[in-house]
């Protein structure tokens, strides 16, 4: 049965229950709006309720998510061997092995606004209705309040990939044999961010990190910097991940799902080996839980801070590298090589740095 209650001036909540249990909720802007729904759900909740045993076997998901979603059946006691997509998710995470934590946290935004759906149910139309709405709202900051940018295009993009990977692993299980993903295309946003450090910042940034409470900050920061690794790459490296005769460090899972060696300039290598244990240990070990990461946001923004350094990412560290391997003379095949780009369109982004490299060079040279 349906009930409306005024919360507010423009806010009215329609709350359906069966014998006295609450079902679900949902809340208006106008009465009008708010009947309407609790007429239709308290008319569905009665057709599930009268479903057969033979209509319940042959029920199709998208009647199901037509009739409320299988939340709604299971409130009602009503039993159907759907898979929905909150199940599913909770099952792939559960398996997911990856060290990409926002791959979990996109994950849970899909569980979020299309968990009740059935994964059967679900069309191309739902998913591109749901990444409009994540490209046209504001980004949330962690304190949860929203801010006045936009997602790009390349950040939905991602999203998006976590939902096809997550339809993958169904078709993989043989829940599914096609994914509504695979039909949806979005225009990728070229990334021409080209932040690094010029030399007098690198030189406050590492003298700030020398004296940070954390002993570790510069030895991470000089790895960054000398090889280009990326955040993840550095925080989940072990001790027996690192070759010392040959100087690399073998990075098993990387952001292209593919192993790579990368090579450690020595000076790094001898700050690296001041620090060595074990190889089972983490590098970079948090003090309270040794097999997860150290959480070193605090340390890096009063190094900034200290450094009087602006606009400057942790990732901007992976784009100091890669500026100073063109400008020091790396092809772009070579220093996307270093960084582990699958193609030199990711590095081309860094050839104006070669050019204007280049252009010096000449200047010094001839009009010497």
């Amino acid at each position: 049965m349906a009930t409306i209650k005024q919360r507010s001036s423009t806010t009215y909540t329609c709350i359906i229950r069966h014998s006295q249990k609450f079902l679900i909720s949902k809340a208006f802007s106008d009465r009008l709006s708010a009947e309407e729904w609790g007429n239709q759900m308290d008319s569905n909740v009665q057709k599930i309720l009268s479903l057969t045993e033979k209509d319940l076997d042959n029920i199709s998901p998208t009647k199901v998510l037509k009739l409320g979603g299988k939340s709604l059946f299971q409130k009602l006691n009503v039993n159907i061997n759907i898979l929905t997509l909150s199940e599913l998710i909770e099952e792939y995470c559960e398996q997911w092995s990856g060290k990409d934590v926002n791959q979990i946290f996109r994950a849970r935004y899909w569980k979020r606004e299309l968990g009740q759906y059935p994964i059967k149910g679900i069309k191309p139309k739902h998913i591109r209705q749901q990444l409009k709405v994540l490209s046209d709202s504001n980004i949330v900051n962690s304190a949860g309040n929203a801010t006045n940018k936009k997602r790009s295009s390349n950040t939905v993009i991602r999203y998006k990939a976590v939902l096809s990977a997550i339809f993958k692993y169904a078709i993989d299980n043989e829940y599914l044999k096609k994914s509504p993903v695979n039909k949806i295309k979005i225009k990728a946003t070229p990334n021409k961010i080209v932040r690094y450090l010029s030399e007098s910042e690198r030189e406050r940034l590492l003298e700030a990190c020398k004296a940070s409470s954390w002993d570790k900050l510069y030895l991470l920061v000089i790895l960054a910097i000398t090889t280009g690794m990326r955040r993840s790459e550095l925080t989940n490296l072990k001790w027996g991940d690192i070759d010392f005769e040959k100087s690399l460090a073998y990075l098993p899972d990387t952001k292209n799902g593919e192993p790579r060696l990368n090579p450690i300039p020595l000076s790094a290598l001898n700050i690296l080996n001041e620090f060595r244990q074990s190889d089972e240990q983490l590098i970079f070990p948090s003090p309270s839980k040794p097999d997860r990461p150290f959480e070193f946001v605090k340390q890096w923004k009063n190094a900034l801070s200290k450094a009087s350094i602006l606009n400057f990412r942790f990732h901007d560290l992976r784009h100091t590298a890669a500026s100073y391997l063109v400008m020091g003379g790396a092809t772009l095949h070579d220093a996307a090589e270093i960084l582990g780009h699958k193609s030199t369109e990711t590095t081309k982004r860094y050839a104006h740095l070669s050019t204007e490299h280049k252009v010096r060079l000449i200047n010094n040279v001839m009009n010497n």
